[in-house]
């Protein structure tokens, strides 16, 4: 994710502060694009020509806490995600409208990007569980779970994810095996209900930590957590920020 200031710089790279000190709101707006295979390498120079310019901006200015753009790996009919980071959802919605503002005075920042990736799903996630928001400092890898859950049971897996796997995130993120991890809620968007995600050097690492996070989790917890959430889709993203200028 690109960032310009470095006001939290290292928080996800280096041991975190305890979970319970954690508590800074964190709320992610991303865009999942559906896009011509031939055409991302497009779709990432539009990008970094038009709209990571106007994205460095609001960062600049406090509007955004940090932004960052995907390429799929493996998974489902997303190639690219663009997501923005921020605190206040109120803000956020106004930023996004001014950035839709700015960019729509570019032709190829809007219409060229829609050619190549021709629809897109939008999604607003709120931090539920998360290590320390820290833009700068995500993985090279990333992997992303949209989970799918009965609404009437969401407190109780948010609950078991907070008691259970968060723990066990923070600890092999302390121990250097992971840079990032969270849970996060739906606020706004499609089918899927929660993320949890995490992000490292590489996939391959990713999974091992995964199995070996799922294999140290109660048993018990871990079921029902599934019962509720049953039904998910996996993604293995790579960060492809990449700075606008020299």
């Amino acid at each position: 994710m690109r960032r310009l200031t470095l006001a939290l710089a290292g928080a996800l790279l280096v041991v975190a502060p305890p979970l319970e000190a954690q508590d800074d709101a964190v709320v992610i707006f991303s865009q999942y694009f559906r896009c011509g295979q031939g055409g991302v390498a497009e779709a990432d120079e539009i990008m970094r020509e038009t709209w990571f310019p106007v994205l460095d901006r609001h960062v600049e200015a406090g509007n955004l806490t940090g932004y960052g753009w995907l390429a799929h790996i493996q998974g489902g009919a997303w190639r690219r995600a663009l997501f923005t980071a921020g605190s206040d959802l109120d803000q956020m919605m106004d930023t996004r409208q001014e950035i839709v503002q700015e960019l729509a005075q570019d032709d190829n920042a809007l219409t060229e990007l829609g050619a190549v990736c021709p629809s897109h799903d939008d999604y607003i996630w709120n931090g539920v569980s998360n290590s320390p928001a820290n833009p700068d400092a995500l993985g090279t890898a990333s992997i992303s779970s949209y989970h799918m859950c009965e609404r009437g049971g969401e407190a109780r897996a948010d609950e078991i994810f907070e008691e259970v796997l968060a723990p066990l995130f923070q600890k092999h993120m302390d121990m250097g095996h992971i840079a990032s991890w969270g849970w996060y809620a739906h606020r706004s968007g499609g089918v899927f209900r929660r993320l949890e995600t995490m992000s490292g050097a590489d996939h391959k690492t990713l999974l091992n930590m995964q199995a070996a996070i799922y294999g140290e989790a109660d048993p018990l917890a871990m079921q029902e957590l599934f019962e509720i959430c049953e039904t998910h889709v996996d993604y293995m993203w790579n960060n492809i920020t990449e700075p606008s200028g020299p």
